[in-house]
C-alpha cells in the first residue's frame, strides 16, 4: 500500500503542475514528466511473491492486474489472479476488470473465482464480467446461432447476480443496477429492435419526442463537449446533415453537458443539427441506452428499428449509400 500510494501521490503531484501551469511549453514540459508505473509494478510484484500467503498480497496483485496491465508484471499478477489468489478476500475490483480482456484470457480466470473464491463480492464480480464477456461476444457474432447462444448465457450471469448477489458492488456501485442495465440492452436495445422512445427537451426548454421523426431514417449521436474525442466528429456529423438536407434522414444528437457548457459546445463546433438536452452523462436518455463510450452512435430505419448501434460515420454513410 505504501508503495503504490507512493505512486499515486506522485501522479497527483506531477498533475497538479500542469493544471497550475501558466503557458502550453510549460504544461507540455509536465506532461512529459508523468511517473510511470513501471519501477512500482516491478517493486509490487516482489514483495507480492515473497508475501503471496498474506491476506495483504492481494492488494499488490489487484492493483497490477488494473493498473499495471500493459507491463509484464500486470501478466504475472494476471496468472496469480487464478491461481495462488484465486480465493483471496479484496480482488473483487481486479475481477471485474477482466471483462475487458479477450475472452480466452479472462474467462478461465474468472470461472476459477466462481468455483473457488468463499466471497460473495468476488463470486458477484467474476460473475458479472463473465455476463459481459458474453454480451461482447453477443454484439460481436456475425453468425445468428451464435449470437443467440451467446445472448442466452449473457442473461443468465445477469439474472444471477440479481437473484443471487443484489447487495453486491464495488466502490460503491451496486452489480445489480449495472447488471439490470444490461439486460434492458439486450433485450430492447440489439440490431433489429425497435429503438425505445425518446421523450426530452432541448437546452431552452422545447420538448420533442424520437417518434415525432418517424417515417425518416435517423442518426443518433451521443456526444458531449467535455468529450475530445466527440470534437473530432461533431465536424463530420455537421457535414453528414449538410450533405442529407435533400434526403430523408434526420440527425439527433443526445448532449451530456449541463446546459451552459451545451450551449457553448454548440457554438464552438457550429452544431446544425436538433439535441436532446441530457445534463450530464447519468441523465436518463443516457442511462436508459447503457452508454460505454464517447461519442456513440446508432442508425435507425424508417419504422425506428436499429439498423447499425455502436457504430462509426463511415458504416452509417456505407449502409445510407453516401
Amino acid at each position: 500500500r505504501v508503495l503504490i500510494d507512493e505512486y499515486e501521490n506522485s501522479v497527483r503531484a506531477n498533475t497538479m503542475k500542469i493544471i497550475e501551469a501558466k503557458t502550453e511549453e510549460e504544461k507540455d514540459k509536465y506532461r512529459g514528466t508523468i511517473p510511470s508505473a513501471e519501477p512500482y509494478a516491478k517493486k509490487v510484484l516482489k514483495l507480492v511473491q515473497e508475501h503471496a500467503k498474506d491476506a495483504g498480497s492481494a492488494t499488490g496483485v489487484s492493483w497490477l492486474v488494473t493498473q499495471a496491465a500493459s507491463f509484464p508484471e500486470g501478466q504475472v499478477a494476471l496468472q496469480l489472479l487464478g491461481t495462488t489468489h484465486v480465493a483471496h478476500a479484496d480482488i473483487a475490483e481486479a475481477v471485474k476488470s477482466l471483462e475487458y480482456y479477450p475472452y480466452e484470457i479472462g474467462a478461465p480466470v474468472l470461472k476459477a473465482v466462481r468455483e473457488k473464491n468463499p466471497n460473495k463480492t468476488e463470486k458477484a464480480a467474476a460473475t458479472y464480467a463473465l455476463g459481459m464477456q458474453h454480451f461482447r461476444r453477443y454484439e460481436a457474432a456475425t453468425d445468428e446461432k451464435l449470437a443467440e447462444a451467446e445472448k442466452t448465457l449473457a442473461m443468465d450471469y445477469f439474472q444471477e447476480i440479481s437473484a443471487t448477489y443484489a447487495d453486491a458492488n464495488i466502490r460503491g456501485f451496486p452489480l445489480a443496477d449495472q447488471a439490470g442495465r444490461t439486460m434492458y440492452e439486450l433485450q430492447n436495445l440489439s440490431v433489429g429492435s425497435e429503438c425505445p422512445e425518446i421523450d426530452g427537451k432541448d437546452v431552452d426548454g422545447a420538448a420533442f419526442k424520437l417518434s415525432d421523426y418517424k417515417g425518416k431514417k435517423v442518426v443518433l449521436i451521443f456526444w458531449g463537449g467535455w468529450c475530445h474525442a466527440c470534437h473530432g466528429t461533431i465536424p463530420l456529423v455537421n457535414k453528414l446533415v449538410t450533405e442529407a438536407k435533400d434526403k430523408s434522414l434526420a440527425v439527433l444528437g443526445i448532449n451530456t453537458d449541463v446546459p451552459d457548457e451545451a450551449r457553448k459546445a454548440y457554438q464552438t463546433s457550429a452544431v446544425n443539427f436538433r439535441n436532446w438536452s441530457d445534463g450530464t452523462t447519468s441523465g436518463p436518455i443516457t442511462t436508459t441506452f447503457n452508454l460505454r463510450n464517447f461519442p456513440t452512435l446508432y442508425l435507425l430505419d424508417e419504422k425506428g428499428k436499429i439498423l447499425l448501434k455502436n457504430t462509426s460515420l463511415e458504416a452509417i454513410r456505407g449502409k445510407l449509400g453516401m
